[in-house]
């Protein structure tokens, strides 16, 4: 149960742009077009991830760790680039007027949370794939819960969105690092 909690945490924490956007197009009241879209936009991420991570297969077991290269690079991306960025550069997130339209937005910013599952479902024996989707879960039912209280109570406090915004690339690095790293949970 703690892998599938150290899975839902790290999902989490790499879709906290989604988590964002969802609380963004929610507070343009679009709420349920942003519920609806972050849902069908996860169910997605966590299919793809699975058919990419069992599609591995054919990879020698040896070389599977090296998988952990993808999401540590993006994390050392993503902070070098909030790095150079200045603080008139603050993307801004188009609103969404539709459930497709909100699912796009959705997708476009889970790349990273897909490479990073898709990573775990390769890398983890076959044993505990339920374990990684079961840390999916309930990291997706968590962002929905967050996003819907995020709404109902903050309005839009950047200073707080940019706070975890910040901190997803870390959740990459360190998630990418224990990939790389030949642990217990390993594909055998």
């Amino acid at each position: 149960m703690l892998f599938a909690l150290s899975i839902a945490l790290a999902y989490a924490l790499t879709n906290i742009d989604g988590l964002f956007a969802f609380f963004a197009i929610a507070t343009s009241g679009r709420y349920r077009q942003a519920l609806i879209g972050f849902l069908l936009a996860q169910l997605l991420v966590v299919t793809g991830a699975y058919i990419a991570g069992a599609g591995v297969a054919l990879v020698p077991p040896h070389a599977l760790g090296y998988l952990g290269l993808v999401p540590l690079s993006l994390g050392v991306w993503e902070v070098w680039r909030n790095m150079s960025r200045s603080g008139d550069d603050a993307e801004t997130l188009k609103s969404a007027h539709s459930v497709f339209s909100a699912a796009m937005i959705f997708l476009a910013l889970s790349a990273d949370t897909f490479i990073l599952i898709a990573a775990f479902f390769a890398d983890t024996a076959a044993v505990l794939d339920m374990h990684v989707l079961l840390g999916a879960l309930i990291a997706v039912a968590g962002l929905v819960i967050a996003g819907t209280l995020l709404t109902r109570s903050l309005g839009s406090n950047r200073r707080i969105q940019r706070f975890f915004e910040n901190l997803s690339p870390f959740v990459m690095i360190a998630a990418g690092i224990y990939i790389l790293l030949d642990t217990a949970t390993d594909a055998l």
